[in-house]
């Protein structure tokens, strides 16, 4: 009977979830990245890889050729559940042209196909990836950011590794905190309705993402975790209409509290008349290239004070 159950909840989530991505699809333009290279990244399981957009930075000087260089690693925003990988192509180019760096901008799986600890499993093969070449990728100097749910995995994925293994984290308007209900939040400033997903969906995906998991485990919900001590430098940016944006911040002032970046900062950048997803939106584009510099003065203060 369990099996059943099972069968018919997934049979109705992928269906719904389906439907919502169709909608999408519909709706919205296509994502069109041009990344420089299309990267296969292993994966802890044999019959799959992950795939990456990788952006280079400029052409060094020539006898700098052939030394490893800090890596952003990029997680898209998706609910948990929308392919919109491809989404952060100007974050990551513009990242890599102005800091340096080479981004990896991360394809995780998504639910209900895949529910948790799926997407988070692929970005630590990504991170495991890097590791393993020193020849190529500054191992001293990795930084993980992401946004909304890409977010939550730039929080959580340093949690899984040794102190100091990133030097940077940087969290686009995150959810961290998946076991307060949806309907229960309330923006910091009463915003426009318009461009808001429903909270139908909302619940939808976070259903197909966590299932019957514990939505308190830190894993999930880094609200609730006790383990940033790992990073130097923490960087939050949230949007005042954002329903997720009190929760991020209580999150950002409580690592403050805690002195939780090892010797370095935490930042906190809540955008005026912005809501979530604003960075991808023609009408605020003051708003993102003030948030896009903050994250390019981080990384640049960051690798200066090495």
């Amino acid at each position: 009977m369990k099996q059943l159950l099972a069968a018919l909840r997934y049979f109705r989530l992928k269906l719904l979830v389906s439907s919502i991505r169709l909608l999408v699809r519909l709706l919205t333009p296509p994502v069109r990245a041009k990344p420089d290279t299309v990267l296969r990244v292993p994966s802890r399981g044999a019959d799959r890889t992950i795939r990456a957009h990788i952006y280079s930075p400029p052409a060094v000087a020539s006898e700098a050729v052939g030394i490893p260089r800090p890596v952003l690693i990029n997680c898209f925003g998706s609910g948990f559940a929308l392919p919109l990988f491809g989404g952060d192509d100007l974050f990551c180019r513009e990242i890599s042209q102005r800091t340096g760096h080479v981004v990896l901008d991360i394809d995780y799986r998504l639910g209900p196909e895949n529910p948790f600890p799926a997407a988070l499993n692929d970005v630590e093969d990504a991170v495991h990836y890097v590791l393993s070449r020193p020849d190529t990728y500054d191992v001293t100097a990795i930084s993980i950011s992401g946004f909304s749910s890409g977010g939550t995995l730039a929080l959580v994925v340093p949690t899984l590794f040794p102190a100091n293994t990133f030097r940077s984290v940087v969290a686009f308007y995150p959810s961290v905190d998946m076991a307060k209900d949806p309907g229960e939040r309330r923006a910091p400033v009463d915003g426009p309705k318009t461009g808001r997903s429903p909270l139908f969906w909302t619940r939808l995906f976070r259903e197909g993402y966590i299932g019957d998991m514990d939505p308190r485990d830190p894993r999930i919900s880094p609200l609730y975790g006790n383990n940033m001590k790992c990073v130097r430098d923490i960087l939050i940016v949230t949007a005042e209409y954002d329903a997720s944006a009190l929760e991020a911040e209580e999150f950002a002032k409580k690592l403050k509290g805690d002195g939780q970046a090892t010797g370095g900062q935490v930042v906190l950048r809540r955008m005026r008349e912005c809501g979530h997803g604003f960075d991808k939106s023609k009408k605020h584009v003051a708003a993102r290239t003030e948030s896009y510099n903050t994250v390019v003065n981080l990384l640049n203060q960051s690798s200066a004070d090495e």
